[in-house]
């Protein structure tokens, strides 16, 4: 029983304080400054000058009361303290105060209720804005990196993950896990994403798991993709590579995207470029896949069209001008990493997605159409 200690004497102060750290944990909603309250509450018991063991026992007793009471004030403020945010509130403001707004409100739901039920109140946003749903995938990043931080370990946390939203809240877990450490080395990532009796060796929920830690291993080296490759290439097999490799890539491409948005409009030598990455290139915008090893070429080119589209403004006819200049088998891909991204774009809109792949030619059209169904 959690209370069952107030009520034990113990013979010092260090080890109350210990274990009020370890409370405090499981009670987050006690601010700072209630936290030092009870500290001092507790450091006079401890200070008393003892008495008869009967009057030393009542002394406890009272303290331990006066806690009792004092936590049941606290828990009542703190629930009205983490009162979330109105989603019809966070739906009225501009574009960067709503998303700060979304995270408030579901890093309330996540402290109080866990991640499932956030993944879920995610999904009734969306339903209700569709701004929110083309930031799903931002959003449930933010949710995996809290969870990350609420359940303080990688495998649980990614246990109580779904794959909701490009599987997002994985991603977020694993780039918060390795932002943790002081440093990285392969060992640390060879054991995360282990074959189990319910994890079978090419399910979905283990994918998600290996993409999200390229996601993570690109943030953690700042963007160096040829270091973040590398470490992927530590893995011991090719669909293990071959899932952390595609993470890589699309972290790289996502974070330009923020940038791009985050600044205003710019164009010709002006051209915005994120300073986090040097690994896209406005002057080849196939550029890093059209010289990297083809080893990587696969998962390069399935997330390429990406930065493509954000460099001509989502110019789809000249994004399979771009695709028809990759050679060999990959130039397949591209095409439909395009359709993929149609899908996205268009909200999985079959009309428009039907008009905007039909803006190829010939087996460019049926490739775009097989990356817009596989979306």
């Amino acid at each position: 029983m959690k209370r069952a200690w107030f009520y034990h004497r113990t013979a010092g102060w260090e080890k109350r304080a210990r274990r009020l750290r370890l409370w405090r944990v499981d009670f987050p909603w006690i601010d700072r400054k209630d936290y030092f309250r009870i500290r001092l509450l507790w450091k006079a018991d401890v200070w008393r000058m003892p008495g008869n063991g009967e009057e030393e026992m009542m002394n406890g007793r009272w303290s331990a009361c006066g806690l009792v009471v004092l936590l049941g004030i606290l828990w009542a403020g703190g629930s009205q303290a983490v009162e979330p945010d109105s989603l019809e509130a966070c739906r009225a403001q501009p574009f960067d105060a709503k998303m700060q707004c979304y995270q408030r409100h579901l890093e309330t739901v996540l402290q109080a209720e866990g991640t499932e039920q956030t993944l879920t109140v995610l999904e009734q946003i969306t339903v209700q804005d569709p701004e929110a749903l083309r930031e799903a995938h931002q959003l449930v990043h933010h949710v995996g990196q809290r969870s990350f931080a609420r359940y303080g370990t990688a495998p649980l946390a990614l246990a109580h993950c779904r794959d909701v939203f490009w599987s997002g809240c994985y991603h977020g877990v694993l780039q918060a896990f390795l932002s943790s450490l002081a440093t990285v080395e392969p060992q640390h990532i060879l054991p995360l994403c282990p074959i189990s009796e319910t994890v079978s060796a090419y399910s979905f929920q283990r994918y998600n798991c290996l993409h999200g830690l390229g996601h993570g291993l690109t943030i953690q080296f700042r963007y160096d993709l040829l270091k973040s490759l590398a470490f992927c290439d530590a893995l011991p097999g090719s669909w293990d590579r071959e899932s952390c490799y595609g993470g890589v890539f699309m972290e790289n491409i996502v974070t330009f995207q923020q940038a791009q948005r985050a600044q205003p409009a710019q164009t010709g030598s002006e051209h915005h470029h994120h300073e986090a990455t040097s690994f896209l290139n406005p002057q080849d915008l196939l550029y890093p896949c059209s010289v990297l090893n083809e080893k990587y070429l696969r998962a390069c080119y399935l997330m390429q069209t990406s930065a493509v589209l954000t460099f001509l403004n989502y110019d789809f006819a000249q994004a399979f001008t771009q695709c028809a200049r990759v050679e060999g088998e990959h130039q397949t891909t591209c095409y439909r990493s395009l359709g993929r991204d149609i899908s996205g774009y268009t909200l999985r809109d079959a009309v428009r997605v039907n008009e905007l792949c039909r803006l190829g030619q010939a087996d460019q059209i049926r490739q775009c159409f097989i990356g817009a169904v596989k979306d």
